[in-house]
């Protein structure tokens, strides 16, 4: 069997360090206003068989060091989407290559915890499905049913509430500038506040972006949605941070999307990281920074 994948593999920047298993290919859901990612690529589930022969050749090229392997991370828009017992069969697999492996983690949809029960999450959980990339995006119903998300803030609410009843860690993935121009503050204090509630181990923080073929592209050049200025964006990220009242949660926003790159602890880097972002807003210039950064692709 030829192993290729189809499409670009998509992973989280935190990860880049992490045995990476196909699993599905393109998006479920595939209709995000802002995502070029998964566009031209169906959505399905890898066979058995494929996903056998991608961990065949995993544990060949990882040789001697396939029994130290302890993390490994599924590859796809959203793998969490795919039924509960089919996940038991792909965890199943994944420890008859890799025995030590003691965190299955993945991008999960707010949509795909909700598809799955109570006790269909514990029982994950107790395989080792411990930690999930969550797109929460944003603390505004509005800025969601405009991404086209398909959930609202309150089901970002409840289905994270049932992750931590269970004790199962997630990673909030949010978005500064996805209010548009002029609603920055009003951006950061609601997207604060479901932090804070939902209480995520890590923030993973980008910048709304315009990639070319997508509806926010068509939005932008119609009129129907305008960008806010580097200067409000970094304005939001700072009222953000300093809102955040979570300090042992890790903070990262050094994605090439964003034009100050930082990361750390609230509770030990805030105060550096509040300092830098303030340094960029005090001495940024806009003009310039408009013809010299790309948000254009990933």
């Amino acid at each position: 069997m030829e192993l290729e994948y189809n499409g670009t593999v998509y992973r989280p920047p935190v990860e880049a360090n992490t045995l990476l298993l196909p699993v599905t290919e393109g998006c479920s859901h595939n209709t995000c206003r802002f995502c070029n990612m998964y566009r031209g690529v169906k959505f399905r589930m890898l066979s058995s068989d494929e996903i056998e022969a991608w961990l065949t050749e995993m544990y060949r090229v990882n040789g001697v060091y396939a029994d130290q392997i302890e993390r490994i991370y599924l590859v796809g828009a959203d793998p969490f989407a795919i039924s509960a017992s089919r996940l038991e069969v792909v965890i199943d697999l994944i420890r008859r290559y890799f025995p030590a492996i003691q965190t299955v983690t993945m991008y999960a949809a707010v949509r795909n915890i909700m598809s799955k029960t109570d006790a269909q999450l514990k029982r994950l959980r107790e395989l080792g499905v411990n930690e999930l990339y969550v797109g929460v995006e944003s603390g505004l119903d509005d800025v969601l049913k405009f991404l086209n998300k398909g959930n609202t803030v309150d089901d970002v609410r409840r289905q994270c509430a049932r992750l931590n009843s269970i004790g199962m860690r997630h990673m909030s993935l949010l978005m500064t500038g996805a209010a548009g121009k002029g609603r920055g503050e009003e951006h950061a204090l609601a997207t604060a506040e479901l932090i804070n509630e939902i209480k995520p181990a890590m923030v993973l923080l980008t910048t709304i972006s315009v990639f070319p073929g997508t509806d926010l592209e068509a939005d932008v050049k119609a009129g129907r949605f305008t960008l806010a200025g580097e200067k409000e964006i970094l304005s939001e990220e700072k009222l953000f941070l300093e809102r955040l009242n979570l300090p042992s949660m890790y903070f990262w926003a050094a994605h090439s999307l964003n034009s100050v790159r930082i990361a750390g602890f609230i509770g030990k880097s805030r105060k550096a990281m509040l300092d830098r972002l303030q340094y960029a807003i005090d001495n940024i210039d806009e003009e310039l920074f408009s013809r010299t950064f790309r948000r254009d692709h990933l």
